[in-house]
């Protein structure tokens, strides 16, 4: 029993240690030499001998203020008891506010000592008390690079956090600047649900979570700028004043917070060891050249495919091209995309698809084909080759001019060098005609019923026509169709020009809107367009994809890009507008 009873002791003492609390707490941590500071050491035990520090280099401008609060919630009650003091520094420079002590049962208890960093003198100080001085120092908007000095079309990482101090609390932010990412290839990653994390910012511990993450790919050398973002929150600080429970009462105050503008610089690719096959692929790669089959007869096509994946700059590089000999027939490669974004970057394969014709029999060797590609953590060009591909075909064999006159039988026509026209037949066996007459014949009497038939349907067809012309909000419909017919062909003759593209691209997409919707331009909101989308009966999928597609046009135009891009583009325009003609209703 004596034993049990120290453990008891003992285990209690330590409980009871664990739960007190003694803490300093300043306003402001960084002030002008004109200025003044609170700070409030707090206990949540009634303990005894409350010394302060000395509180060397300040002037003690008023205090001790003592506070204490009690409260009790499910019957478990709780105190807090505080010393606040107003100082103001003497001196410039870090100064330091030494430990505070107290003793609770016998047992002493000290502060953390807080470091102090004092400015010169500012025009307009504040007061320790103002409250907008805690929420400027309490919430920051940082934009944190990846690297800060990568190789062209190298991807690099953007993360904006929002650092928030443990006594705040903050809504959502509004966005009232957002960073056009100039002279980048960028996506932006969704981040819908930001959960707060702990951290530290410049030394001292925070709460922060990210507010957007992006992928950027340069596409310009040297020194290249990302805009700052401007966010509005409203913040949740606490005052002076306390409820009966000893909870402060929180003011709302909103603030603007800014990420400070960054520059990236950008380093060109290395010229020495650059590899004839280079067309501009970063990143690291696998590579191969396959065919889904290699025997086959003549007049049969197969598909060989040029297919690059992994990790890299996969939407803007250009696949090497695929040579076949001349008695094989190709045709123009069709482009497959598979690649995600993550906040790693574009992952995933491309490839291109092409259709192989052979017109004879025999044995065919498609050449080795050779992809080159810069990789960034080696920096160094990595080269890699398919090899020989194959083909065997079943069938006659092509034969030369020799070849074929000898082999042609005596009773065929020939040509020889001396009767180029020996062949055509200069006689003929002319039978005469039996003539007849046309008048009160029965081909006679079919025409002329004939006609009496047709006379009811061409009044209907003329009935149709006056109607539709005088339908003018069907002809303008159906004017608008045309256009989006014709703005997506001059789309697709615009293939090799970025910003005529991405035009008549969007002209396309806003005469489809007029034609299907019976929309006007000014009333193209995305909003809009998805609300009129839904009520036609489109999915959720297909009116997001064509909304994405609105504001990929909007953007790419102030965005360089690939011709690969854009027939991405061009491709999932057709898609989705195809997709819309089938769900909605007419």
């Amino acid at each position: 029993m004596k034993h049990l009873t120290y453990i008891l002791v003992i285990f209690w003492t330590g409980l009871l240690q664990s739960q007190v609390e003694f803490t300093a707490n300043v306003s402001r941590d960084r002030i002008a030499v004109n200025e003044r500071l609170r700070i409030e050491f707090k206990m949540n035990v009634d303990g005894d001998n409350f010394t302060p520090p000395d509180f060397v280099g300040f002037q003690k401008v008023s205090g001790p203020s003592q506070s204490f609060t009690q409260s009790w919630i499910n019957g478990k009650g709780s105190m807090t008891k505080s010393y606040t003091y107003i100082l103001q520094p003497i001196k410039t420079g870090k100064l330091k506010i030494a430990q505070a002590v107290m003793t609770f049962q016998g047992n002493e208890y000290k502060t953390i000592p807080q470091e102090i960093n004092v400015t010169g003198a500012v025009s307009q100080p504040k007061d320790p008390d103002d409250q907008s001085i805690t929420a400027d120092d309490g919430i920051h908007l940082v934009a944190e690079i990846s690297n800060s000095n990568p190789y062209l079309n190298e991807a690099i990482r953007v993360v904006y956090k929002i650092y928030v101090d443990y006594d705040l609390d903050i809504s959502l932010p509004i966005e009232l600047d957002t960073p056009k990412y100039r002279d980048f290839w960028s996506q932006n990653i969704d981040n819908r649900n930001p959960q707060m994390r702990n951290g530290f910012y410049q030394g001292e511990p925070y709460r922060y979570f990210v507010w957007r993450e992006a992928i950027l790919y340069p596409q310009k050398t040297g020194t290249l700028e990302i805009e700052p973002m401007t966010l509005r929150v409203n913040v949740e600080v606490p005052t002076n004043l306390r409820d009966p429970f000893g909870k402060p009462y929180m003011i709302t105050e909103t603030k603007i917070v800014s990420a400070d503008k960054r520059s990236i610089n950008v380093k060109d690719l290395p010229l020495a060891g650059r590899p004839p096959s280079f067309t501009g692929a970063v990143g690291d790669f696998d590579f191969e050249v396959s065919a889904d089959r290699v025997q086959l007869d003549a007049g049969e096509s197969l598909t060989a495919k040029v297919q690059v994946s992994g990790s890299g700059n996969l939407k803007l590089m250009e696949l090497p091209k695929l040579s076949v000999p001349q008695s094989l027939e190709i045709y123009e490669p069709e482009r497959v995309n598979k690649v995600s974004t993550t906040i790693n970057g574009m992952r995933g394969n491309i490839a291109d698809q092409y259709t192989i014709v052979p017109q004879f029999g025999g044995k065919y060797v498609i050449p080795p084909v050779e992809f080159s590609y810069f990789d960034p953590e080696k920096e160094k060009y990595i080269t890699k080759n398919s090899g020989e591909m194959m083909l065997m075909v079943e069938g006659d064999a092509p034969v030369n001019a020799a070849t074929a006159t000898a082999s042609t039988p005596a009773n065929k026509n020939q040509i020889s060098a001396t009767e180029p026209f020996a062949f055509i037949k200069t006689k003929t066996n002319l039978e005469p005609v039996n003539r007849s007459y046309f008048f009160n014949s029965t081909t006679y009497w079919s025409v002329i019923g004939g006609s009496l038939l047709l006379l009811p349907l061409v009044l209907i067809l003329r009935g149709q026509r006056e109607k539709r012309q005088a339908d003018v909000v069907g002809n303008r419909l159906r004017r608008a169709n045309k256009l989006s017919k014709k703005y997506l062909s001059a789309a697709k003759k615009n293939l090799g020009d970025h910003e005529q593209f991405y035009i008549s691209l969007e002209k396309s997409l806003h005469n489809y809107l007029k034609s299907k919707l019976n929309i006007q331009t000014a009333e193209m909101s995305k909003e809009r367009v998805d609300q009129l989308l839904e009520e036609r009966g489109a999915n959720a999928e297909v009116r997001a994809e064509f909304v994405a597609l609105l504001a990929s046009c909007e953007f790419a135009r102030y965005t360089p890009s690939s011709e690969a891009s854009m027939k991405e583009d061009y491709d999932k325009a057709g898609q989705v507008l195809n997709s819309i003609d089938k769900q909605i209703k007419k």
